[in-house]
This record gives structure tokens, C-alpha cells and sequence, in this order.
């Protein structure tokens, strides 16, 4: 049997699977936030992070309830 090769295959990812590329891009991303928050700056990527991640807060009681 001959053998196959497989040099002109492209491997292509299965959804909901991240490459090496983007893997990189993110944690540079990540890391640039990260080095800008130590420095008590805020990242446009950042801004309503915090508030979007913690949910919708509980609304207050109404102090004239029983």
C-alpha cells in the first residue's frame, strides 16, 4: 500500500477550540490590562468588566415594608 502524506492537509479547528495564535493574542491582552490596572490605570477593554462579571446587583429594600 502506498504511503499517504498528509502535507497538503489543513488543520482546521473544531469549534469552540482556541489556536496557539489566539491563545497568544489573548494573554498579551490580558497581561497588558493586568500591567495598567497595577498602575491604578483603567483599560477601555477593561471598563465595566467588574459590574458585568459580578451581575446585576439585588435591589435595596424598601424601608416603609414590613
Amino acid at each position: 500500500m502506498p504511503e499517504r502524506k498528509h502535507d497538503d492537509v489543513e488543520v482546521i479547528p473544531l469549534p469552540g477550540q482556541e489556536t496557539e495564535a489566539e491563545r497568544r493574542r489573548v494573554q498579551q491582552s490580558n497581561d497588558r490590562d493586568q500591567q495598567a490596572e497595577q498602575h491604578g490605570k483603567q483599560t477601555p477593554h477593561n471598563r465595566g468588566y467588574d459590574h458585568a462579571a459580578d451581575g446585576p446587583s439585588a435591589p435595596l429594600p424598601d424601608p416603609l415594608e414590613d
